[in-house]
């Protein structure tokens, strides 16, 4: 997060450029907002009349219309408008403060959400890998039980453990040398 001083436009234009950029792909893509308050807001602001547009129209009239809405203008000292379809800043200001309450909560729900799915995700390949260890190490055993067992009905000589650990695990990458330093394990 940038801290400038009021009024500086060093990085505005990369700011309004990527803002462009934004505009540009939801345009593209035909993005809208479905979101209720917006929606409101939207239509709140199109129905609503401006005050200023019946302001111009009460100057050009006689001084006794005037001072008629004068009243009507000026509320609690300060002149009234309608500021994007709210009666007052304030409302306008509350509103706003209640979307951005409402998306900080709607963005904290789908970090969580995102994290629970991350931690799926990673507790589904974790066991996946034990499983094919598992399937690997089961077929090793079954290849040597086979082994084994040709071996007795072709001789009676015994196997040397060497031979009988290197030939049916050398497809897999299994050799006498480097048995010990892979790790399986049975989750």
């Amino acid at each position: 997060m940038e801290f400038r001083e009021l009024g500086a436009d060093e990085s505005s234009e990369g700011e309004t450029e990527d803002l462009d950029s934004v505009k540009a792909l939801t345009e593209k893509l035909k993005l809208q907002t479905r979101r209720p308050s917006y929606l409101e807001w939207k239509e709140r602001l199109q129905t609503s009349p401006w005050t200023d547009a019946t302001n111009s129209a009460s100057v050009s009239s006689g001084s006794v219309e005037k001072d008629a809405n004068v009243s009507d203008i000026w509320k609690d000292g300060m002149p009234y408008k309608n500021i994007c379809g709210f009666e007052t800043i304030d409302d306008a200001l509350e509103w706003l403060r209640n979307e951005l309450r409402e998306m900080q909560m709607q963005d904290n729900r789908l970090a969580r959400q995102l994290i629970r799915l991350r931690g799926e995700i990673h507790r589904l390949k974790v066991e996946q890998v034990c499983h094919r260890h598992k399937e690997m190490l089961d077929d090793a055993t079954y290849e040597l039980e086979e082994c084994e067992e040709d071996s007795d009905l072709l001789c009676d000589i015994p196997m040397k453990a060497s031979f009988a650990m290197s030939t049916p695990l050398k497809h897999l990458g299994l050799t006498k040398m480097n048995l010990n330093s892979r790790r399986f394990s049975l989750c």
